[in-house]
Formats: structure tokens, C-alpha cells, sequence
């Protein structure tokens, strides 16, 4: 199935199971190129099915897709052609493990470091809008650790006044940077991560009113009017809301269906800005410990870890562990 993608347009014809397929082997084949040539492993098999279904919404390149970690766009590399390319990654003749212009017309923005890819996205969007290009969007997968960076909420801050730009912005929130994601922002995006329960109410609102004969129709109207009220309480989501974003999740990141119908919408709404909250684990390697620097982060190759292997990685301390540790016993020492 993989081998026969050759452009986002393949996408477009897929079944749901084949799609179930495609996502399998996207993950077997990262874990073995990877495994041979280095990495950023964790975070790819995090947005697997969230790249197919950008990719069968959005119409790239006519649509702007930008990441933010760009180290998040391998499976859009495998669903823009570049299959054969993975045999080299990070080598000299092989991918580069970010975006990069010289690769394909698909990559737009070169960026490595976090942060900056919500300006970009700005930048583009009102490029498009300046130019009369109603028919584009840009679509910004940005995540819960560089949404913590200080040019994120600049770029929001910029954003939250336009009126004319087709950006949609997916937070794509698996809880982490190199390590855990910690902080303020972390533990609200944690809050709405656990109070989903709005979006299933509304659904279950709306189907009960909409087979109430006569009266059911206006009275749903009339409670979708106030919904950002009732919204504000089952899922705190104001602050997005504040901003002047349109916010729409969580979705279930593993979710091809549930993302296609958030982002259709998203696509569809009219208005600058509109963010779909999609939260997805990050998965780790092998050894099954989230943490292990290894699998988060690999800077080496790797190899098919044995239940040995497995069971020597789970309490690995991680790079940010030993400094830490060494500076609690200098200070210690001090003392």
C-alpha cells in the first residue's frame, strides 16, 4: 500500500480500511529506516494518521502544510513521494530530517527549532490573502511543547487580530517535548484533554432534539446559540476562545474519521483563524518506557530491542536526569 503512494492525491481514494493499512505500514517502515539511520522516531509515530488526514482534506501544494517541530514531517515526506529517499535520511544523498525546498514542492517552510512556525504560517497566510488567493489555506500542526515558546504567542497574538486568513492551527498535544511538557500551559491543555465530554453532549443533544417532532428543531437552535456558555463550563476552552480562535477538539489523534470531519469544518469556517485540538500519544520505540531517551529522541541507530534489552531500558535515566542529579549533589556538596 505504501509503495503505491505517490502523491497526497492517492490519499483521496482510500477506504477507511485501507487507510487502517497504510497507517501499519507507515509505522513499520519508519521504525526500520530509522532504527538503521538515526532519528526523530517518537514523534512521527505520533502523527501518522493526523498527516493522511490533512492530506485527504488539504490540497498540498495549493495548501500550505508547516510543522512545528519540522523534525514531525517524515510521514509527510512518505505521503509526498519521497519513499525511496528514507534509505539515506540525515546522510549526505539521503532526507533531511526537516522540511527542506530543494526535496519537493510540498515543503515550504525549512525550520528546525521550535516555535517559529506559527509566524510562518501568519506570514503565508496573509501572503495568500493579500494576493487575492481566497482558494489556499495554511495549515499549522504546532505542538504542546512549542506552544510553549515565547514566538508561538507572539505569532497568536498577531493572528488573533487578522480577519482574512485561511489558518487553520492543529495543536498537536502528546505531552511532550524531549521530556515531558511542563508548565502552565501543559497542565490547561491537560484540562481539556480531560473534559471532551461537551463535544459528545452536543452530539447527543442535537440527535435527540432533531427526532422531536416539530419543537425539536428550534429548541436545538436556540441552545446551539448559547452553546459557548454551556461550552465555557463542561470544557474550559476560553482562553483559545479569548484569543479570537475558533477552537474545535479534542479529537482523538488516532482518528482518521473524527480528524477528517473536525478539519472539514475547520477548512469550511470563514474566519481567520480556527483550531482543532488533537491530542495523540507519543509513541515510544520498542522498550515501552515513554521516556527513555532513546526511543523519545534517538541520536543512534537502533536495533529490535530483546525482552532483556526491554527490561534494562525501563528505569534508563535520561540526559536531563543525570544533570540534574549531578547539580542536587554539587549543591549538596556545598552545603
Amino acid at each position: 500500500m505504501l509503495s503505491q503512494i505517490k502523491s497526497p492525491a492517492d490519499l483521496k481514494k482510500l477506504s477507511a480500511e485501507e487507510i487502517n493499512q497504510l497507517s501499519a505500514e507507515i509505522r513499520s517502515f519508519l521504525i526500520e529506516q530509522v532504527s538503521k539511520s538515526g532519528g526523530h522516531l517518537g514523534p512521527n509515530l505520533g502523527v501518522v494518521e493526523l498527516t493522511i488526514a490533512i492530506h485527504r482534506i488539504f490540497d498540498s501544494p495549493k495548501d500550505v502544510v508547516v510543522f512545528d517541530t519540522g523534525h514531525q514531517s517524515y510521514v509527510h515526506k512518505l505521503l509526498t513521494g519521497r519513499m525511496a529517499g528514507f534509505e539515506k535520511l540525515r546522510q549526505r544523498g539521503g532526507l533531511a530530517g526537516y522540511p527542506n525546498r530543494s526535496e519537493s514542492e510540498h515543503d515550504v517552510v525549512e525550520n528546525s527549532h521550535a516555535s517559529t512556525a506559527l509566524s510562518w504560517s501568519d506570514g503565508i497566510a496573509k501572503g495568500f490573502s493579500l494576493t487575492n488567493q481566497k482558494d489556499r489555506a495554511v495549515v499549522c500542526v504546532v505542538g504542546d511543547g512549542a506552544l510553549t515558546g515565547g514566538m508561538s504567542w507572539e505569532a497568536l497574538n498577531n493572528i488573533s487580530t487578522s480577519k482574512n486568513e485561511r489558518l487553520v492551527i492543529i495543536v498537536n498535544d502528546n505531552e511532550r517535548s524531549y521530556s515531558p511538557t511542563i508548565g502552565g500551559l501543559a497542565t490547561y491543555l491537560s484540562t481539556l484533554r480531560a473534559t471532551s465530554g461537551y463535544e459528545k453532549f452536543l452530539d447527543w443533544g442535537k440527535g435527540v432534539l432533531e427526532r422531536t417532532p416539530v419543537v425539536g428543531h428550534p429548541i436545538y437552535e436556540t441552545l446551539h446559540g448559547v452553546k459557548k456558555g454551556i461550552k465555557d463550563i463542561v470544557a474550559p476552552q476560553g482562553m483559545f476562545e479569548d484569543l479570537g480562535l475558533k477552537y474545535l477538539g479534542p479529537v482523538d489523534g488516532h482518528d482518521v474519521i473524527a480528524m477528517e470531519k473536525t478539519l472539514k469544518i475547520a477548512k469550511e469556517y470563514g474566519v481567520p483563524v480556527k483550531e482543532p485540538h488533537k491530542f495523540a500519544k507519543r509513541h515510544a520505540m520498542n522498550c515501552g518506557n515513554p521516556n527513555c531517551v532513546m526511543c523519545g529522541n534517538p541520536r543512534k541507530t537502533f536495533k529490535e530491542l530483546t525482552q532483556q534489552e526491554k527490561r534494562l531500558f525501563q528505569d534508563v535515566d535520561t540526559t536531563t536526569d543525570k544533570h540534574s542529579n549531578g547539580l542536587k549533589n554539587d549543591q549538596e556538596d556545598l552545603l
